[in-house]
């Protein structure tokens, strides 16, 4: 965890962006932020706190954007881990996705593959399907979803997890708390994956 010293100057960091980006600090999450998290398979097992919210709605109220630090704690016999990490968190009627989870795939996911666990491969992107572990339910409406555009840029990327359902989309590195220096640059690649499922998008590939 941040020392006082350095949880005050990442947070005046965060206010920095906010006024910057014109989004409001609000801090801690007193408006029911973290009651959409549950939504998401890894915020509603995980229970955690939010901190350094900053927060922007559009003039309709169409889309809200959500970025804030997160920290859990989970326990394991006698020890217990901390995590930490930036999120970005959108709700917006500009999306309408089927509920998948995209994660970085590791040996373990790539063993129980082989075993016939569930993960959504891409033949024409050997890249992406080697870089990330893809779940849901609605196979095909994934596939849907996942069209050349989305694919062509995580295949170029990776560590990136990707939560989704229907108006819901957040964005994150696990255990990866973005350091002050770059926040404003996740941020824009944040807003760059939403307009990558965005509606207004669909037609161009």
């Amino acid at each position: 965890m941040f020392g006082n010293k350095k949880e005050d100057l990442r947070k005046e960091k965060f206010h920095d962006i906010c006024a910057l980006l014109n989004m409001t600090y609000l801090g801690i999450d007193e408006f029911g932020v973290k009651a959409s998290l549950v939504y998401f398979e890894h915020f509603n097992k995980f229970t955690g706190k939010i901190r350094n919210l900053c927060q922007s709605k559009s003039p309709s109220l169409e889309t809200e954007i959500n970025l804030f630090d997160y920290t859990y704690t989970i326990s394991t016999g006698k020890t217990f881990h901390t995590f930490e990490q930036t999120v970005m968190f959108i709700n917006s009627k500009k999306l309408g996705l089927p509920e998948f989870r995209m994660k970085p795939e590791t040996i373990g996911s790539k063993i129980a593959s082989y075993f016939g666990w569930d993960d959504i491969n891409f033949e024409e992107y050997p890249s992406f399907s080697e870089k990330y572990k893809l779940t849901g339910d609605e196979e095909e409406f994934i596939r849907h979803t996942f069209d050349n555009k989305v694919l062509k840029f995580f295949s170029k990327t990776s560590g990136w997890t990707i939560e989704a359902a229907n108006y819901y989309l957040i964005f994150y590195a696990h255990n990866v708390l973005v350091p002050e220096n770059i926040l404003i640059d996740f941020y824009r690649v944040g807003m760059g994956v939403f307009d990558l499922f965005s509606e207004d998008n669909e037609a161009v590939n």
